[in-house]
């Protein structure tokens, strides 16, 4: 048994650049990477597809990129069965956000076990509170379960500069919070990839399919393959992501290749620096930094009359 694992697909997200050609959309490079990370799936070389969340970028995404999306997860279900689950940015569920009726595509909006291809799932969407995270997740597992899926932090994950605990975020769940013989969760939430131990437990997390943030500029992105054989193993699938570069003075002008997109610091935005970093092929967020002008105060008047 051969499972796809993608996540954070963050479907139909917009971003305002200079420099992009007029008719790109970053909602385009999500869709691309997401039918990237499917590839296996489209080729028949695995047997379950599953979704750990964030499928969309907001809860109310643009019509043309559901329709994009209900497509392609058609397309996979024709030849294999599909298992979607809402994360935080999917707060409305995807039941109405993703109008697809095939008997191969399963949407989980609410906690569940569900035995799909053979492969008994716990299917625990986001919940902002642990505590009831665990409830919900406890009753989901039942009898057994052989994987369960979720979108949490999880005690011990990492972003640029952060480490989450439990205590820190309600969210945040920990080995107290998985039910007893859960050994491996598939979850998404957090867009780095990482393998950690919670428990008795590991937590893998592929992370996005595409970067969603400057800070995400020297990640990895992907999908992940597992194998259910006399063993669970799992392996990280790598496809492209369009670079995302920061830059915060002119020796990052070098990091930018065309097309790649740009954030610069308010602090740093300057017209020559943003000229520069156009001119380097980079597609700028955000409007232009403002030209600054020295504000001179008005003589008085000598001929009014001060009371």
């Amino acid at each position: 048994m051969r499972i796809l694992h993608v996540t954070d697909t963050h479907l139909g997200a917009h971003l305002h650049v200079r420099g992009a050609p007029r008719d790109w959309r970053r909602g385009d490079d999500h869709l691309a990477c997401l039918r990237a990370a499917l590839q296996p799936a489209l080729d028949e070389q695995v047997d379950l597809v599953l979704h750990t969340g964030d499928v969309f970028d907001r809860s109310s995404p643009p019509p043309d990129a559901v329709d994009a999306a209900a497509e392609l997860w058609r397309q996979v279900a024709r030849r294999v069965p599909v298992v979607l689950m809402p994360g935080n940015h999917d707060r409305k569920g995807l039941s109405r956000t993703t109008p697809v009726h095939h008997p191969g595509i399963h949407v989980v909006d609410h906690g569940e076990r569900l035995v799909v291809a053979d492969v008994a799932l716990a299917v625990v969407p986001f919940l902002a509170d642990a505590d009831g995270w665990a409830q919900v997740a406890k009753r989901a597992v039942g009898p057994g379960v052989d994987l369960l899926l979720a979108h949490q932090a999880v005690d011990g994950c990492r972003v640029p500069g952060y480490t989450f605990r439990v205590g820190r975020h309600r969210d945040c769940i920990g080995p107290e919070h998985l039910p007893a013989g859960i050994t491996h969760v598939l979850c998404g939430h957090i867009h780095p990839r990482q393998v950690l131990p919670c428990g008795d437990a590991v937590v893998v997390m592929p992370g996005s399919t595409e970067r969603t943030s400057a800070s995400e500029e020297h990640q990895t992105k992907g999908a992940c393959l597992w194998t259910l054989d006399r063993e669970i193993r799992w392996d990280f699938v790598d496809t492209p992501a369009r670079p995302w570069v920061e830059v915060r003075g002119p020796t990052d002008l070098a990091r930018i290749a065309p097309g790649s997109l740009v954030s610069i610091p308010r602090k740093q935005r300057t017209p020559d620096l943003d000229a520069a970093a156009r001119a380097a092929g980079g597609w700028v967020l955000g409007p232009p930094p403002q030209v600054r002008t020295r504000r001179h105060r008005r003589p008085p008047d000598p001929q009014a009359t001060l009371f």
